[in-house]
């Protein structure tokens, strides 16, 4: 009796520290959190829009427009991208709200195949522009009282809260900084190509978290809560033609310091029956696009674009030109984001890497992903330089907002995008406007370095 009892009680104590072994369940997903469909690593199969018949049509209160209301983000959107309607939508999911807006662009059929595909491709790129400057319409239009609700939600956000102390000096300003972050921080939604109508249909979509996680201060900038989301929007963005044919990106992590530099290009393949003379004209097309990538990168890290702009035609040249719409280089954010480029390019000054790109040389380091489609070949090159990470401390509960001229207090423990940079060896700048999200925490893990 004796030995059964002590065999009841060490089982006990196994299944009691087998317990703790047993994997806590994955917190479920809030009603703001959504995968976009572009930051997938696989084309998933077209089916039947699950948030169709989760989502209705209510008069929103804060715009007095119609708005779809659902109760998740996931499937508000949903329903908003089924219209394939160019315009300007509000979503409302739980206790947020957020837009969806849709750019359309046509492109015209022809009998030479490459010609066909470069105008697709332009297609692609208008529309995301069409997209982009229906949003920033869409929220500069909002009434006064409409405008100062959305400013109070955004300011929810201690980066946010911090970065409207020092772009703003007036309620005025205020609204209109927390408006320009919110239209510049979305997310490239989803893409879509309509063969028949020969048209092309991107959607983007901004909810104050999105705001929280991504945004873009400057045409060739994200400032973004970490260098895996800023590097999968990219991606989404330049593997689905959003982008012009070549061009950089600078992601910047404020909270910690964190950078990493991009360059892009993609370039189409040429037709030729001979399988052996097409498999070169494709290899022949990735040499092309990885060379221009590369030149963009170094031209990012020297701080001269003349030189691989120069080779580029004009058609692209204006596309680039085409991405600072709606930018001014005298804007509180541009300035602000100017010192923050200075000092994070003078920390990693001496990193061999940085040395390397500005002799001209692809560092080690670089990683080339590629996103090879039937028509074209895009090529992407990025270098993280290695820095130490600031070490994050949640603030003091005392702590309160100081003005322009003194030093922010510590950023939350969480790290929201927009909290102020530490560079190494460098004191912080102001505090950022937040970082917008490039891939939603709800998305699917970082694409693999290289990917054919």
């Amino acid at each position: 009796m004796g030995q059964i009892l002590r065999y009841c009680f060490l089982s006990c104590i196994l299944l009691s520290s087998l317990s703790w072994l047993t994997p806590a369940p994955a917190a479920k997903p809030t009603a703001d959190e959504f995968a976009a469909p572009l930051q997938s690593t696989a084309p998933a199969p077209r089916l039947a829009p699950r948030g169709l018949d989760r989502a209705r049509t209510v008069k929103d209160d804060l715009t007095g427009e119609p708005a779809f209301q659902a109760g998740t983000a996931r499937d508000a959107i949903t329903a908003a991208v089924a219209r394939r309607t160019a315009g300007c939508r509000v979503i409302r999911f739980g206790s947020s709200f957020g837009w969806v807006a849709t750019g359309v662009a046509r492109y015209s059929p022809s009998d030479n195949p490459v010609a066909a595909r470069r105008s697709a491709q332009e297609a692609r790129f208008k529309a995301f522009q069409d997209a982009r400057t229906r949003l920033a319409g869409c929220l500069s239009t909002l009434s006064l009282e409409a405008q100062q609700r959305v400013t109070e939600r955004l300011e929810q956000d201690d980066a946010i809260r911090l970065a409207l102390i020092n772009l703003a000096i007036s309620d005025a300003e205020k609204r209109e900084q927390a408006l320009r972050i919110l239209a510049r921080g979305f997310v490239a939604y989803s893409a879509e190509d309509d063969p028949v109508q020969h048209a092309v249909y991107v959607n983007l979509v901004a909810t104050p978290r999105t705001a929280t996680r991504l945004t873009r201060p400057t045409p060739g900038a994200i400032e973004t809560a970490s260098l895996q989301e800023g590097l999968r929007q990219i991606q989404a963005e330049v593997g689905a033609g959003l982008t012009p044919p070549a061009g950089n990106r600078l992601i910047v992590v404020n909270a910690t310091g964190e950078l990493a530099l991009a360059g892009y290009a993609t370039n189409l393949i040429g037709i030729h029956p001979d399988p052996a003379v097409q498999n070169k004209l494709r290899t022949d097309a990735e040499k092309i696009a990885t060379a221009r990538a590369t030149e963009a990168l170094v031209g990012l890290a020297t701080g001269d674009d003349a030189a691989w702009k120069g080779g580029l035609d004009e058609t692209s040249q204006a596309e680039i030109q085409a991405t600072a719409s709606g930018y001014d280089e005298s804007e509180p954010s541009a300035r602000r984001f100017g010192q923050i480029h200075d000092l994070i390019m003078t920390a990693v000054k001496d990193d061999a890497g940085i040395r390397a790109l500005r002799e001209g040389r692809l560092p080690p380091g670089a990683t080339v992903k590629r996103f090879s489609g039937e028509n074209a070949v895009t090529v992407a090159v990025t270098y993280t330089p290695v820095i130490k990470k600031r070490e994050l401390k949640p603030p003091s509960p005392s702590t309160a907002p100081t003005p322009p001229t003194q030093t922010p207090p510590a950023p939350p423990a969480t790290a929201p995008a927009g909290a102020p940079i530490a560079p190494p060896q460098a004191s912080p700048p102001p505090p950022a406007a937040p970082v917008a999200n490039p891939a939603m925490p709800a998305g699917g893990a970082p694409a693999p370095a290289d990917s054919r």
